[in-house]
Formats: C-alpha cells, structure tokens, sequence
C-alpha cells in the first residue's frame, strides 16, 4: 500500500490574550502573516500556535495548512487582514487555499537557525485527515496598490 508524503514546513504563531494570531489564521480572519524577514519559500505551510508563549487551547498545537503564495513589503492596506498596525519594515506574507484537520494535534518544533521565526518540517500524524475549506477566502490582492 503506497503511503502519502504528509510532511509539510510549518510556521509557529502565538495566540495572545487579545490578539491571537494563529487561531485568527485557521479561522480565516487574519488573511496575512507579517514577519520582519522573508525566506524563498513558497508553497502549502502548517500554521502551528507556539507553546510557552501562546494562551488557550490552541497552545502547542497544529492548527490548519495554508497556501503561502507570496510575499512583499506591507502596506497600510494590510492592516486589517493581518491583524497588525501598519510598519514600512515588515513583510506581509499572503495566504490562501485553507485546510483543517479531522483534530488538532501536538507538534515537536526544531530549532531552525537559533530562532522560532523561521520554518521547520511536520509531519501530521496517520489517523489526520486535511479537510478543505474553500469557505475561507483569501486577501484580495490588488496589484495597483
């Protein structure tokens, strides 16, 4: 029986007392990740919710997979979908194409270069099953911005 490759990049966010973040992702309100430093990758990404420095259920947690399809500098038009206030010095990473899980599951991050900011590699477990969720919409991207 052929097995299915269910290794993916993951990214962590946190979940803050009025601000979180991962979970806005998997629900679809938070559109776009800002970071202040890209990488060349590009592609379906696990959006994990970091476990020391997150609240509620969601700590320690993969949450759902998205599409990161591009990254450019932010603009104040940003703001909204991404949850965040404005900044020339930051990336906005834009998502789309969501998926859930059949459940939530723990994940044992790698250290990537000394910092939790970039990707590492997950693997989801055997008895996952990735749902797709064509409800949730992307950030409508408007080149003439």
């Amino acid at each position: 029986m052929a097995s299915t490759n269910k290794t993916f990049k993951a990214l962590i966010l946190n979940d803050y007392k009025g601000a979180p973040y991962a979970d806005w992702i998997k629900n679809g309100e938070k559109t776009i990740e800002t970071r202040y430093r890209s990488f060349n990758y590009r592609g379906d990404i696990i959006i994990c919710c970091g476990k020391t420095n997150s609240v509620g259920k969601n700590a320690g947690k993969a949450l759902c997979i998205v599409e990161l399809w591009k990254v450019r500098p932010m603009r104040k038009s940003d703001e909204k979908a991404s949850g965040v206030s404005y900044n020339p010095e930051i990336k906005s990473f834009l998502l789309r194409n969501w998926r859930h899980f059949s459940r939530d599951f723990e994940f044992s991050p790698q250290r990537v270069s000394g910092a939790w900011q970039s990707l590492f590699d997950i693997t989801i477990p055997d008895d996952v099953q990735i749902i797709p969720r064509p409800d949730i919409k992307a950030f409508e991207e408007n080149e003439m911005l």
